[in-house]
């Protein structure tokens, strides 16, 4: 059989209603709903119970890599104005 209409054709292959995925209801969520646990917030808690588990790390630590970090980070942009100065110089 041949069919000779767009909605004949549509009717042909479309899934039946019962067969049909359901979307969720969407509620507010409140106390009896659990959090869901994405794979970022499971690395970011494996992350930081590795950190407590160490007895050597402390704060002082943590702010002189901090400090570090950021020399660096002001060295790079400050050499890469430097750069960018020398080029409108010419």
């Amino acid at each position: 059989m041949m069919l000779k209409r767009k909605f004949d054709y549509l009717d042909a292959i479309a899934a039946p209603a019962a067969k049909a995925h359901r979307r969720p209801e969407l509620h507010i969520a409140n106390d009896h709903d659990a959090p869901v646990a994405s794979g970022a917030r499971s690395l970011q808690s494996e992350i930081g119970r590795v950190f407590a588990q160490e007895s050597q790390w402390s704060v002082r630590r943590t702010v002189a890599v901090g400090v570090i970090f950021h020399l660096g980070v002001f060295c790079a942009l400050g050499l890469a104005a430097g750069g960018a100065l020398s080029q409108f110089g010419r």
